[in-house]
């Protein structure tokens, strides 16, 4: 099923949430676009397998990323910080 547009989530940082919910179908993990941004307004894509892992492909319904990973250079989300999810 393609969407009618391009389907996305944002979640603000609070300090301790590491997993992070998309509700849109991805037929492999090449289709998610996952986007950190900074307090300053400075926005970065991060890598899969790297930086995030999905916890699931191929799910109509969705799944979720866990960010940061060990592999990552990031740590976890605080207030003001942003991950979108495309």
């Amino acid at each position: 099923m393609i969407p009618e547009g391009n389907p996305y989530n944002n979640w603000s940082g609070n300090g301790s949430t590491t997993t992070f919910d998309f509700d849109f179908y991805i037929e492999d993990s090449s289709q998610l676009e996952v986007y950190y941004t900074d307090t300053s307004g400075t926005q970065v894509q991060l890598t899969a397998d790297v930086d995030y892992t999905i916890n699931e492909v191929g799910n109509e319904d969705g799944s979720y990323i866990t960010f940061p990973v060990l592999t990552s250079s990031y740590s976890v989300l605080k207030e003001g910080e942003v991950i979108a999810i495309n």
